[in-house]
């Protein structure tokens, strides 16, 4: 192991591989990358992977653009082959929750989202699979659709390692070394590195190497449950579903499988990241299958059986790093040379490309591409956190 680096990146998930990747890219001398397990080893291997733009503040949307611009133009972009399948995102909502979309439609449209608003009956004439009872109101997206979470990682650090990134699995860090204010160096277990920048981007652990340094976030963490199953013959697939009526999301996978997630709001399922079950189970199951069927009839044959008709595939669940406001922490600390790179709250998958480029900009000295003042963990006492037009969860 290298005993001296310009930058090292703790954490091995989306947002700690894209700015090491961004580093490394910029050219930003020697660059270490160090997971304690493996890569997207953590909560982004559980990632729904979903890549949409629908959110109802500007850092947030020019962030969501680029990345869906980058996550379509993969190969260059982002390193390699990620998985992208381009199949649009739709949001659904009822007649209470109708203006919102109204309220937020145009303000994606001006800053690049190609969204339009559209009544049920188009939809249903488009995807005849969907029942849209309830429903008043949907907004769609062509331009998004979701990617493989794993792929993308490494991708991201496949190539960046070609130019010259280290990358350390199985190397987990003891202490972040601090002198007169500014870091010095990160203690792990194969050695210490000396260094004048460290950037945390440890999602669930971000408290753990916080501490390290004397700061302390303000994070939850929330165990979050998917299933997936084998659709029908003859099923002809559907884009990337926000179901607000109903708190879930759902999609297609390939041409033969569906997802199916719960949404924001509900209850808070407490998880340590270091020990908790990372499948699923009947509770989670039976409240996410019926209102599936609820929502895509075409499935109801097999998953109103008993067992769901043979037809499940595997559930798993992730950790959820939760901050006040949904949004996550990202930029300098007061200790010099020391950066924030998580809390993302669900959020970072689709973002993290976008953020980590900015960040890498931020470090190197250089105009980011996307403004990412806001997303300082100073706005919280500052009073300047994030709102949605949606209230309290990450759907935007």
């Amino acid at each position: 192991m290298i005993a001296r680096a310009d930058a090292v990146v703790i954490g091995g998930g989306i947002m700690g591989v894209s700015v090491a990747h961004f580093l490394t890219k910029l050219g930003y001398g020697d660059v270490v990358l160090v997971e304690k397990r493996r890569l997207a080893g953590g909560s982004t291997q559980y990632s729904a992977a979903h890549v949409r733009q629908h959110y109802t503040n500007e850092v947030a949307i020019r962030l969501a653009v680029r990345a869906a611009a980058m996550f379509g133009n993969a190969e260059e972009d982002l390193g390699g082959e990620v998985g992208f399948v381009r199949d649009g995102y739709m949001v659904l909502a009822t007649a209470e929750e109708a203006q919102a979309i109204r309220d937020v439609v145009p303000l994606q449209q001006r800053l690049g989202v190609e969204t339009a608003l559209v009544d049920p009956d188009e939809v249903v004439e488009r995807w005849p699979e969907l029942s849209l009872d309830g429903v008043e109101l949907a907004c769609y997206e062509e331009t998004s659709g979701y990617a493989d979470p794993v792929r993308t990682v490494e991708a991201l650090a496949g190539s960046a390692a070609r130019l010259g990134l280290e990358v350390r699995e199985g190397c987990e860090v003891l202490g972040i070394s601090v002198s007169s204010g500014r870091v010095t160096g990160v203690v792990t277990g194969d050695g210490e590195i000396a260094t004048g920048v460290v950037v945390n981007a440890t999602g669930p652990w971000g408290n753990t190497i916080g501490r390290m340094v004397g700061i302390e976030y303000p994070l939850t963490w929330s165990r979050e449950h998917e299933a997936i199953f084998e659709a029908p013959e003859g099923f002809r697939g559907l884009p990337v579903m926000s179901d607000s009526t109903q708190r879930l999301y759902f999609r297609s996978v390939g041409g033969d499988k569906v997802l199916v997630g719960e949404g924001w709001p509900k209850a808070v399922e407490p998880a340590d990241p270091e020990r908790y079950d990372d499948g699923t189970d009947a509770e989670h199951l039976d409240r996410m299958v019926p209102r599936l069927v609820r929502r895509v009839p075409a499935l109801a044959a097999n998953l109103s059986q008993p067992g769901y008709g043979g037809a499940f595939v595997t559930g798993y669940s992730g950790v959820y790093d939760i901050t006040e406001d949904w949004y996550p922490i990202v930029g300098a600390e007061a200790v010099e040379g020391y950066y924030s790179a998580f809390g993302g709250s669900g959020h970072c998958f689709k973002l993290g490309p976008t953020i980590g480029e900015s960040l890498a900009h931020l470090i190197a000295g250089s105009e980011p591409p996307v403004e990412i003042a806001g997303l300082s963990g100073s706005r919280f006492a500052a009073g300047r956190s994030f709102t949605s037009v949606w209230g309290p969860g990450n759907r935007a």
